[in-house]
């Protein structure tokens, strides 16, 4: 069987060449947290009015405070493309139909939807099994649900994920940046 891995038809299981992402397209982002097996989760929205796209754009993720336990949920305008500790970026889905970055971003669009993800309180037993990644988990479901992606089975997207991010292990320990790849269980 013949399979086309041109950058115009990438799946999963081959990296996409990327210098710069998308405009109008939320991605995932996974960022080494100083072991092999173990990434933080966000979400990223580049900002196309700054070249090339990827330098600068709005991360929605949770942050777990000097306090153990103590998470909370941000928005902050980051530079994922250069980044020295991103070792994969998913191109999850087209949201162009929320509007221009200002309004995909903003608080009227995708904020209120993340703003409906339960994060523990300090100190809750919650906390203890609580993570940026089931957070993130917990998000893609509302996302699906809210209609801004279609992602039928988070679990599969889960293990699609950590894999692909096992194989741009080798490449981010090789001081040779992070890889990107098109979610093949969420569009």
């Amino acid at each position: 069987m013949y399979r086309d891995i041109s950058p115009d038809t990438p799946d999963a299981a081959h990296p996409i060449p990327y210098d710069e992402l998308e405009p109008h397209i939320l991605y995932a982002v996974l960022t080494y947290r100083g072991e092999l097996a173990d990434w933080n989760w966000a979400f990223f929205v580049p900002n196309p009015a700054v070249k090339p796209v990827g330098t600068s754009g709005t991360m929605f993720h949770v942050v777990c405070n000097e306090t153990p336990g103590d998470w909370k949920f941000t928005q902050e305008e980051r530079d994922v493309i250069s980044a020295p500790l991103v070792v994969a970026i998913f191109r999850l889905a087209d949201v162009s139909f929320l509007g221009e970055y200002e309004d995909i971003v903003g608080p009227d669009s995708m904020m209120p939807m993340f703003k409906t993800i339960k994060v523990p309180a300090p100190g809750s037993i919650a906390s203890a099994d609580f993570s940026t990644r089931t957070w993130f988990l917990d998000a893609i479901a509302v996302l699906h649900d809210c209609g801004v992606v279609t992602c039928d089975d988070g679990w599969l997207l889960e293990r699609e994920m950590r894999k692909m991010t096992f194989q741009a292990m080798d490449k981010f320990m090789e001081s040779k940046g992070w890889t990107g790849y098109r979610a093949e269980h969420c569009t």
